[in-house]
């Protein structure tokens, strides 16, 4: 008794004590993995490794500012070539070939940035700046790459990025640095700003970010919440792809007792699959999209569906992880549902406002129909797994990925799968039967986590309905025969693709129409835009949740990350 007293008491001081000083990172940090925040900012477990992408991105951002020092004009490659070589940092690659393999891109970069810049007119005021501020009532630090003055005495930053991972302007304005920075700089310059731009040099494009109030109004409630969080000391370690490359692995509870706890980074860096339901489904769908979000690294836009789906699943989780006393409350589950509310991709308030409300209903309607008087805690809730793949044309080595929304423990001892739709349309008996993502995670509930799977069912949200089905081994010998089938393709396409202009790459990946063309991010470039837009909209504009893409099954973006600060 006294010891729980003791340990409410700290939460309480704990709460109350101040945040100290914060950045875009470490936010970021907290959400991919509580555990590994608490590990590099909060523990004696701090990290000691290079990162050869932070010392990648420190050699571009100096050799810029050594360009600029001098007449950019005037600067031939052969210069070029001796900036990078006098400005390079060769600290944290794994072999010669790799540095080698990032020195190239990294010359071709500057190369390509003096090209566009010879007529650069503004004055450089400032490089690698560090600059305070307040964002949603928290001390922030960021370090701005580059500030200069413009002819006409505006300020503009820049921030520069050399990762292939491409940001829009539409997912650059609700990204939680890019915010962040442009609050920060609006409030440090005020009327003197004359733009905040993010310049990715890989891509050697500059794009000028001004988010919306309410952009700013999200990126404000995740730091807030995430703030309040780490204050309450909420360090559960959160699984997922990008666990391979944390250097916290080998000691971290939820990884320390796999066979491998990096073998997602190990089958991804052996060119091998690293598969997941949405990612198959989407080659499956369209090659072409496929290429541009996982060849490409062309980040999504933000999306509607996508924000309330988010909003629905981290309501369950909560509901069905619930510790307290008895049944949880309908109140408990509203009031999760407006913690989590996730407010991207709105095309207005009102739309929002519209969606939170019919969102809220759904919750009352499933409480009162499934919850009421037969709630019981899950076994696991999003359980994440890395499965081992294998078949006669990809061979082995190769790995099936995933978060599962939830699995159940039925009296007879088997075990009940559960996936959350938000979808506009309720599918059929025929469809759930026949549906790959249930046989995906029923196949891997028996073989990874070794258990027997009763049934598993899809739960439809805006229908409050819930359809179940079973699975067997012909179904798991189908599901195995595809997989290995569209593998293959995407493996030799891949493959291919590395070698060849962006042109040819895209011709082994043709788009085909499917039934979600209508929302596709890429539609515009798309070759076959004429005759998707003479489809009717029941045949190319369906949405649904399982298309969100999981940006950790990316892997760290391979040229490199924003510069940061080496504190």
């Amino acid at each position: 008794m006294i010891k729980n007293i003791k340990k409410i008491l700290g939460k309480l001081a704990a709460f109350f004590k101040s945040a100290g000083t914060l950045s875009a990172g470490k936010i970021n940090d907290y959400i991919a993995c509580p555990r590994k925040y608490k590990y590099q900012y909060s523990g004696a477990k701090k990290s000691r490794i290079s990162s050869h992408y932070l010392s990648f991105a420190n050699s571009l951002q100096d050799a810029v500012e050594v360009m600029h020092a001098g007449r950019i004009a005037e600067l031939d490659d052969k210069q070029v070539f001796e900036i990078l070589k006098n400005c390079w940092k060769g600290i944290g690659y794994g072999s010669s070939e790799q540095e080698d393999t990032f020195w190239m891109a990294g010359l071709r970069m500057l190369m390509d940035y003096v090209a566009k810049n010879r007529f650069f007119r503004n004055r450089i005021m400032a490089v690698k700046e560090n600059v305070s501020g307040k964002f949603a009532g928290y001390l922030f630090n960021v370090r701005f790459s580059q500030v200069s003055k413009n002819p006409d005495g505006k300020i503009e930053v820049v921030q520069f990025k050399t990762g292939k991972r491409f940001q829009n302007e539409a997912s650059l304005r609700s990204d939680l640095q890019s915010v962040i920075n442009y609050s920060i700089a609006r409030e440090r310059w005020g009327g003197k700003l004359g733009s905040y731009s993010v310049y990715n040099l890989y891509h050697g494009v500059k794009i000028a970010v001004e988010p919306s109030d309410k952009d700013i109004e999200n990126c404000e409630k995740i730091v807030g919440d995430t703030v309040r969080k780490i204050k309450l000391g909420y360090f559960t370690p959160q699984q997922g792809p990008l666990c391979s490359w944390c250097e916290f692995a080998p000691v971290c509870p939820a990884r320390k007792l796999l066979p491998d706890p990096r073998i997602y980074k190990r089958v991804l860096e052996s060119k091998r699959l690293a598969m997941s339901y949405s990612k198959f489904s989407l080659y499956k769908n369209c090659p072409r999209n496929y290429k541009r979000i996982y060849i490409d690294k062309i980040a999504a836009k933000p999306r509607y569906f996508f924000s309330i789906g988010l909003s629905v699943h981290k309501a369950m989780e909560d509901l069905y992880s619930y510790d307290g006393i008895g049944e949880p409350s309908l109140k408990f589950l509203l009031e999760s549902y407006q913690k989590n509310w996730e407010g991207g991709g709105y095309n207005s308030p009102e739309q929002e406002e519209t969606f939170f409300n019919e969102g809220r209903q759904w919750m009352n309607n499933y409480y009162e129909k499934h919850v009421k008087g037969q709630w019981k805690k899950a076994w696991k809730t999003e359980p994440y797994f890395e499965a081992p793949l294998q078949g006669p044309h990809i061979g082995a080595g190769h790995l099936l990925v995933g978060f599962i929304d939830r699995i159940e423990e039925n009296p007879d001892g088997t075990y009940s799968i559960y996936d959350y739709k938000t979808d506009p349309l309720l599918r059929t008996q025929e469809e759930v039967d026949s549906d790959l993502q249930l046989t995906m995670y029923s196949w891997v509930c028996e073989k990874y986590f070794g258990i027997k799977i009763k049934d598993a069912a899809l739960i439809f949200f805006r229908f409050n309905e819930i359809i179940r089905t079973t699975r067997g081994n012909e179904d798991y010998k189908k599901m195995l025969e595809l997989i290995d089938k569209l593998g293959a393709g995407i493996l030799k396409n891949a493959g291919e693709a590395f070698s060849l202009p962006a042109e040819e790459a895209d011709k082994l990946f043709m788009p085909t129409i499917n039934k979600y063309c209508g929302g596709c991010d890429f539609l515009e470039d798309c070759p076959l835009k004429d005759e998707i837009l003479q489809k009717s909209s029941a045949e190319v504009m369906n949405i649904s949740d399982d298309l969100q893409v999981n940006d950790g099954e990316l892997g760290p973006d391979e040229l490199g990350a924003e510069v940061k600060n080496k504190k």
